[in-house]
């Protein structure tokens, strides 16, 4: 398809109904949106072709690469909510919101930019405190060996009991 770089590619767009991208309180704009196997654009404007949309240069535009986006999910209605780069972007009018999410996802984990079930990243745990042994006292909280008759640990200053 025209307009695109080499190797994007479109899978689904708003067709000619528009959407609102709520940009703030008081600030709301209408126009197209279009998802990639690359990023999701949303163009100002209403009744584009696809071709426009993604070549022309509006002044509310928004490009959110798929590698950025941290979440979406659909809000109430026919609203979806996208999580990327820090910021927040809220498209309301969507007509099947849920095949929006479900598209948006899918394009992800196609581009290789969501990994389900990886492994959690490693934490380093101190080592617990060695098993007391008969006749020895030893720190609870660190493992340090106490001296009798010591109310306190040497190492630590926890308390001994």
């Amino acid at each position: 398809m025209s307009g695109l770089p080499p190797g994007e590619q479109v899978i689904k767009d708003t067709g000619m109904f528009p959407v609102t991208w709520t940009k703030g309180t008081f600030s709301n704009v209408n126009g197209k949106l279009i998802l990639t196997n690359k990023r999701l654009i949303f163009t100002a404007g209403r009744f584009q072709d696809i071709i426009s949309a993604v070549r022309s240069a509006h002044k509310d535009r928004a490009e959110i690469p798929l590698n950025t986006i941290v979440s979406v999910d659909k809000g109430f209605m026919a609203t979806i909510n996208i999580m990327a780069g820090g910021q927040k972007y809220t498209f309301k009018g969507m007509r099947d919101a849920g095949g929006w999410v479900q598209a948006i996802n899918s394009s992800r984990m196609m581009s290789g930019t969501v990994s389900y079930g990886a492994a959690p990243p490693q934490q380093n745990f101190a080592p617990p405190p060695p098993p007391p042994a008969s006749g020895n006292k030893f720190c609870s909280n660190c493992g340090a060996p106490v001296a009798a008759g010591n109310a306190f640990c040497g190492k630590c200053g926890a308390r001994v009991q």
